[in-house]
């Protein structure tokens, strides 16, 4: 196995929405674009390659009120410019029904999952009503989507908001505990940070939305590597165009192994 995939989130389009050539999405497609055959850094070796899949790890759209058709049109306008298919998870903004429409019509419902290389990929829905969730439903499908595969299939998840921020998060990891998990990605915090979860390998994605309330070191993207003896998770500066390795930090080596993760498997 060697598995190549990217992870970006809370792309927000609609947010300051810009045309080709001034919006920082673009700009963070066209970073994309470019990334395979790029050295990793030194402390990594080797180039990125070809991803199999690009995942939006939620806030696709911005959610602003009576702006749905808008936004989305934003942002099939824009997905098309990048070369490689791009899968996406719901999250908390995406609640339009423009965008609602759009996701049960490509995934048959609010959450789906797809394999690659041997590794089952899940996508998991989450409720933002009063509190952050999971309804009977996204544990209903989450559980039944397991019981399709073999108990030792290696399972990588995608949900909008870390685990452990859910009321009910630890019904996930109840569910998950009898899988292999290689690696939860969330977002919504616009944070990055790597991290466990009842002994998961957990990474909160940054953002790239630029809201002047987002931190400086939220400005990334993830570039993932699984093979047969190694994870991979490294950010990808946006705003620097170059790999996070602490830059804007008194100790770049700690603020690196903040946000990196590589580990034998």
């Amino acid at each position: 196995m060697d598995l190549t995939f990217f992870v970006w989130a809370d792309t927000h389009y609609g947010y300051d929405q810009r045309p080709p050539g001034s919006d920082l999405r673009g700009r963070i497609i066209d970073q994309m674009n470019d990334l395979p055959g790029c050295p990793y850094p030194a402390t990594i070796g080797g180039v990125v390659d070809e991803p199999s899949f690009v995942l939006l790890c939620g806030d696709a759209v911005d959610g602003e009120e009576g702006a749905g058709e808008h936004e989305l049109a934003w942002f099939h306008y824009y997905t098309p410019r990048l070369r490689f298919e791009q899968l996406e998870v719901m999250g908390n903004h995406d609640q339009d029904l423009a965008y609602i429409t759009y996701f049960r019509g490509r995934y048959g419902g609010l959450s789906h999952s797809f394999d690659r290389q041997g590794v089952h990929f899940i996508c998991l829905n989450s409720r933002y009503d009063d509190a952050e969730y999971f309804g009977e439903e996204d544990l209903g499908f989450l559980s039944d989507d397991l019981s399709r595969i073999t108990a030792d299939t290696p399972v990588v998840l995608f949900v909008h908001c870390r685990l452990d921020r859910f009321t009910n998060g630890d019904e996930v990891t109840r569910i998950l505990a009898a899988h292999p998990v290689l690696l939860v990605f969330a977002a919504h915090v616009h944070k990055p940070a790597v991290f466990q979860i009842e002994g998961m390998d957990c990474i909160d994605v940054g953002q790239c939305r630029d809201h002047p309330i987002d931190p400086a070191y939220g400005r990334n993207l993830y570039v993932a590597r699984i093979t047969d003896e190694r994870i991979t998770a490294v950010p990808w500066r946006w705003d620097l165009g170059d790999w996070e390795r602490g830059q804007r930090w008194a100790d770049p080596a700690v603020a690196a192994r903040r946000f990196a993760l590589d580990r034998a498997r």
